[in-house]
């Protein structure tokens, strides 16, 4: 077999590939966003549940009658699958919904792998405007919107059927309310209107469907224990 030099047309056509293969990968992952965080984060407005949900999910308990929480709750929660088998284990972080508290938020999202805006399904109405603000700043933090970080809007306390807004309900309010402060932010101009490019074109509704980081909705009971919805979402990330 004839020994191949640098010059011919074979090695070079080789070395071609090679160094396209390396440029394409590397072009792949900063359109990607590159690297997700460690930590997934429950947010929302206080009483909304979060705390509920986060003790749910980490061992069972409903936290022996949780109260608002001043400060993080952090643990590591297993992951199961449809069939109740473990398939993984991810850190969960229960942020507190004090709005004193909530510009701890920023500094977190930073190493974020997922978030759940935790809103209370029956009293949605009075703290549309809080949990809007929650999801805005997710939703804006260029963190989220580079790496496409899902989230999942989890409409608790569905158990209560009675009182509890349907999912639909939810997510057309928080869109609305999404929606104005997109208008009013846009109005502002500077750092603050383009921030909002991830939140779809201004001159259309705002649909959470359709926003650059994937956004699903699902109707929770922490309470009862029933955060199936929630624990399909955890097991994708996994």
């Amino acid at each position: 077999m004839a020994d191949l030099s640098l010059s011919s047309p074979e090695v070079q056509i080789a070395l071609l590939v090679v160094v396209a293969t390396l440029v394409l990968i590397v072009i792949l992952k900063l359109l990607s966003g590159g690297k997700r965080g460690s930590a997934v984060l429950l947010v929302g407005p206080c009483n909304g549940g979060k705390t509920t949900l986060f003790y749910r999910l980490k061992d069972g308990s409903t936290g022996l009658g949780t109260v608002a929480s001043m400060q993080e709750n952090e643990g590591l929660v297993q992951v199961r699958n449809d069939k109740d088998r473990v398939v993984g284990s991810l850190r969960v972080m229960d942020l507190p919904g004090h709005p004193r508290l909530r510009s701890k938020l920023e500094q977190y999202l930073k190493d974020a792998s997922a978030v759940v805006l935790v809103v209370d399904s029956v009293e949605l109405t009075p703290n549309k405007t809080e949990a809007a603000e929650d999801l805005f700043e997710v939703l804006t933090h260029p963190t989220v919107a580079r790496r496409r970080i899902p989230v999942l809007l989890a409409c608790n306390k569905a158990d209560l059927e009675t009182q509890a807004h349907s999912v639909d309900f939810c997510r057309r309010t928080i869109e609305k309310q999404l929606d104005t402060m997109r208008k009013t932010r846009l109005a502002l101009g500077g750092d603050a209107g383009r921030a909002i490019s991830a939140l779809g074109k201004a001159d259309k509704p705002l649909q959470l469907a359709a926003l650059r980081s994937p956004i699903s909705v699902g109707e929770i009971s922490a309470e009862k224990g029933e955060v199936a919805e929630v624990m399909r979402f955890l097991a994708k990330l996994v």
